[in-house]
């Protein structure tokens, strides 16, 4: 028979935060849904010490924000469109993207060389350079199928969805390299005017994390298109100084997926007003403040539910 509990010894309280939560977390408590057969060992299971450190890398002190940043595309009047980044945390869930395939048709040449790679060391981030509000994942999943000029991907994200273009093990035209077209998984990122960047560079990191785990590759082969060629691709990213941001975003979901599979994690906003159950920042009011929140996790059964508070910084 269950019982809700809180688990408040002073013991095991010195150990969530000791082991779970760094100086940057906002660790409030934990409470426990446990059973009458659960002993002391299961509380001090290395698998929830690992689990709670995994937690302490997502709930932030504070809760990152730009005033001002730019999308940056080739169309006549949007070629720097300003956009604000409000916020967000990266609430972590093993739920698998869902992928739309639309292969590009073999009789396509010029986008689709139809060669196989010989071997994978690279995933090839870029952004699209279409800043117009339509040039959506969907639209250029699309294009691209009748396009004729010489260069093709394989995935194309946005906030919403996730699309196929070419088979995984193709070789695509994307890098403007041997070393990159020939090596590497080209993915782009949508970056068009009202796009929610923040969900997007999230979907993103979830598919290139992903990738890194099934062709075991590490952090240092997620590449930019500047990296191969020079040119200045992911602007968007590269321009407001999110490059690095978004590695982190890819660390955090490889750690899930590589070592989390088999575990549940439910989060909620208790300050539904300013935050959403994804850990998007909703309020646009530019004051500072702070949110709470909590992520109920599901480890083997066994239930623990952990509070977390971030401050938010102001905008203006």
């Amino acid at each position: 028979m269950k019982k809700r509990g809180l688990f408040l010894l002073l013991f095991f309280l010195v150990l969530i935060v000791g082991s779970g939560c760094n100086k940057d977390a906002a660790f409030i408590e934990a409470e426990y849904l446990f059973d009458d057969k659960e002993t002391i060992a299961d509380f001090v299971d290395p698998e929830w010490e690992k689990i709670e450190e995994f937690l302490a890398l997502i709930a932030r002190k504070e809760i990152d924000t730009i005033d001002k940043f730019y999308l940056y595309g080739s169309e006549v009047g949007y070629e720097k469109v300003p956009a604000t980044n409000y916020g967000y945390l990266s609430f972590y869930t093993n739920t698998d993207l869902e992928i739309i395939e639309e292969i590009v048709p073999l009789s396509n040449t010029k986008i689709r060389p139809g060669k196989m790679r010989a071997n994978t060391k690279y995933i090839v981030i870029h952004n699209t350079g279409m800043a117009s509000p339509v040039m959506t994942a969907s639209r250029l999943s699309k294009s691209i199928n009748n396009s004729t000029r010489q260069a093709s991907w394989h995935f194309t994200v946005d906030d919403k969805e996730v699309y196929q273009q070419l088979l995984l093990d193709e070789i695509g035209w994307h890098a403007g390299s041997p070393e990159g077209n020939n090596y590497g998984i080209g993915i782009e990122m949508a970056v068009y005017q009202g796009i929610d960047l923040n969900m997007a560079m999230r979907r993103t990191a979830k598919l290139t994390a992903w990738l890194m785990l099934q062709y075991d590759l590490g952090i240092e082969s997620v590449k930019r298109h500047y990296d191969f060629s020079g040119k200045h691709c992911p602007q968007v990213l590269m321009e407001a100084g999110r490059w690095e941001e978004f590695l982190e975003l890819v660390q955090i979901e490889y750690y899930g997926q590589k070592y989390f599979s088999d575990v549940e994690f439910i989060w909620e906003s208790l300050s539904a007003e300013l935050m959403d159950n994804d850990g998007k920042i909703l309020s646009t009011s530019g004051k500072s403040g702070s949110v709470r929140y909590r992520v109920l996790v599901n480890y083997q059964g066994k239930l623990r539910t952990f509070e977390f508070v971030s401050g938010l910084k102001a905008l203006i």
